[in-house]
């Protein structure tokens, strides 16, 4: 299906909508059901993905809230597209004209939303339309950062995107808080020219100042013009700004985006690639990532972006 529309919508303007679906993600942070509390009443299938694995599934410690709210629970391979290919199958394989879900990506791996957009764009359902509510509630990021080396650095679906090398490499790095993270990442890259864009979020002023302080090492080795600030809640912003960059970078060098820092970065990425398959999306995993117990509280009202897919086999 082919991506033709894209525009953030307030929180207000979901309600007026008729949702078909909600897709969320349970962890243990108290903003992955924060959606859901607000919304469920009103929606009849509710799809609650969590990791398979044992060891894993012990963060997943609110997926009793989930249940409570009537989400059927479905495990999903962490690596693996297989089961959400399956569960978009079941939503969108069918005769309608429309179909509007909600994606709470909120705790979701990056992998997993990845894996949705793909499976979205790689099949054409029999609806004329998909629309897809993307839903992501900013959380009070915690303030220090980790000094964890790279666990993985790679594509975020595994089987795409690996670098043909017969173009520069022209690396996007949307850092985050933890220190020094995209520093390693291009020691084992070697691009040609690094942009690196810097979150300001409005419900976390300090953040911003962190992700510079905890990226001092990289950032002072890049001209002024190579550091974008962008605003994390306003993702059509970000979506123009991804945008006018690629479209500039990609004639002549070989564009990887590589998006730590509020999700929301990651997810216009994602859609951009969708538009632009020859940008690479990568990803970094840190090694023995800690988990804090009951961080990540809702700090201000979901960012949702809805984004429409039409059947391009449809006159």
């Amino acid at each position: 299906m082919e991506l033709t529309h894209l525009n953030q919508i307030a929180l207000n303007e979901l309600r007026f909508e008729k949702i078909d679906c909600i897709i969320a993600c349970s962890g243990n942070q108290p903003r992955a059901y924060s959606l859901a509390r607000e919304i469920h009443r009103d929606v009849s299938k509710k799809i609650l993905l969590i990791p398979e694995g044992e060891e894993i599934k012990k963060h997943c410690i609110y997926t009793d809230i989930f249940k409570g709210y009537d989400f059927s629970i479905r495990e999903i391979p962490v690596n693996s597209a297989g089961e959400i290919d399956k569960i978009l199958h079941e939503l969108c394989n069918i005769r309608t004209r429309q179909i509007n879900i909600i994606l709470d990506y909120s705790c979701m791996p990056k992998k997993w939303y990845a894996m949705v957009i793909d499976s979205i764009t790689r099949n054409n359902f029999p609806p004329e339309r998909i629309n897809l509510f993307l839903s992501y509630t900013p959380k009070i990021f915690e303030k220090k950062g980790s000094r964890n080396s790279i666990h993985y650095l790679g594509p975020i679906i595994l089987n795409r995107d690996g670098l043909n090398n017969k173009k520069p490499i022209s690396m996007i790095a949307a850092l985050d808080h933890n220190h020094n993270t995209v520093l390693e990442a291009v020691s084992k890259v070697k691009p040609k020219k690094l942009t690196a864009f810097v979150p300001r979020c409005s419900h976390d002023p300090e953040y911003t100042q962190l992700v510079l302080d905890n990226n001092k090492s990289i950032l002072s080795k890049l001209d002024r013009n190579n550091i974008i600030t962008y605003e994390a809640d306003r993702p059509e912003e970000i979506n123009t700004l991804l945008t006018s960059y690629c479209l500039d970078e990609r004639i002549s060098s070989e564009v990887m985006i590589v998006p730590q820092g509020p999700k929301t970065f990651s997810m216009m990425s994602i859609l951009l690639s969708i538009r632009y398959p020859d940008v690479k999306l990568w990803e970094i995993i840190l090694k023995d990532s800690k988990i804090s117990a009951d961080h990540g509280h809702p700090a201000a009202n979901p960012v949702i972006v809805k984004v429409s897919f039409v059947n391009d086999e449809l006159d």
